[in-house]
């Protein structure tokens, strides 16, 4: 494997599972040192463990990103550890409440948008002062194909992610001149635990149809995000900035699915939330 960021200092939110944890790893393994930043401590110790274990070097950090003295703070120690901050990685995210605007609860939305867009916004703000003075630096942040292309459900993952997008163009478009670029990430359908709700939503039948979403006909793996993060915040990269970038394996470009499946997965998820709230199950009309 490459050795593209030695002497880089990197910063990852959501780091204890899933993009987040395979993005660690990936910078580590190509030099960088990471603070593994998560809201479960157990997780990011044992991510960072995994990285010293490998030769690399880590340390992890308990992080509530809608918290900001705690983003703050990793900010803080990352900067006390190893003297600078080079890569910040906002990736810490949850998942909807998987219903249309109409039926969305408040509480969702708002709740989605604190940790998935505002969280995005604090680690930016911590982190910007620091690569100012460096007059150098890299922001990523996971936003989602869901912040290009509608979906019937989970309206607040969608706005949040399209915030995201516009986040990472506005920091391009103002900070570039001192040496800081920016870039969304944006994932189609990534194997993970994060989407552990959708799946017992969709059933079996469900998951395939998603799978056959992609024209390469898989899903992608954490580790596909990561090698493209990897990239991303090396100076291969140099100038790329103000971008969603797109890991979806041409999801978004044109699904070979059928409108009719598309809509039957979806109505099995509605029916499995009205299910689950005694009413009955939604139909599919002709």
């Amino acid at each position: 494997m490459e050795a593209r960021l030695v002497g880089r200092t990197a910063l990852i939110t959501g780091a204890g599972s899933g993009i987040g944890a395979a993005c660690a790893v990936r910078l580590a393994a190509e030099g960088a040192k990471v603070v593994v930043a998560d809201i479960n401590g157990k997780d990011a110790e044992a991510v960072a463990v995994r990285i010293t274990k490998a030769g690399g070097d880590a340390i992890p950090m308990v992080t509530d990103v809608t918290q900001y003295a705690q983003v703050q703070a990793a900010v803080d120690e990352t900067v006390r550890a190893w003297g600078r901050l080079d890569i910040l990685h906002a990736n810490a995210g949850i998942t909807p409440c998987l219903l249309p605007v109409g039926e969305c609860p408040e509480e969702s939305w708002q709740h989605v948008l604190d940790v998935n867009l505002t969280g995005v916004f604090r680690c930016v703000k911590a982190a910007l002062p620091v690569m100012r003075k460096q007059k150098k630096g890299v922001i990523l942040a996971t936003a989602s194909m869901a912040g290009i292309v509608s979906s019937p459900s989970g309206i607040e993952y969608n706005v949040s992610k399209t915030g995201v997008i516009m986040l990472m163009r506005h920091v391009a478009h103002v900070y570039g001149p001192d040496g800081i670029r920016s870039i969304a990430i944006c994932p189609g359908w990534v194997d993970t635990p994060f989407l552990e709700p959708l799946w017992d939503a969709f059933g079996g039948p469900g998951r395939n149809i998603l799978r056959q979403s992609s024209p390469l006909g898989r899903f992608a793996t954490a580790e596909d995000v990561a090698s493209s993060v990897a990239f991303l915040a090396s100076d291969e990269a140099s100038f790329i900035s103000g971008t969603a970038f797109m890991i979806d394996g041409a999801t978004s470009a044109g699904s070979p699915i059928k409108r009719g499946m598309v809509a039957r997965g979806y109505m099995a998820v509605r029916s499995t939330v009205r299910r689950l709230q005694g009413k009955p199950p939604a139909k599919l009309e002709p």
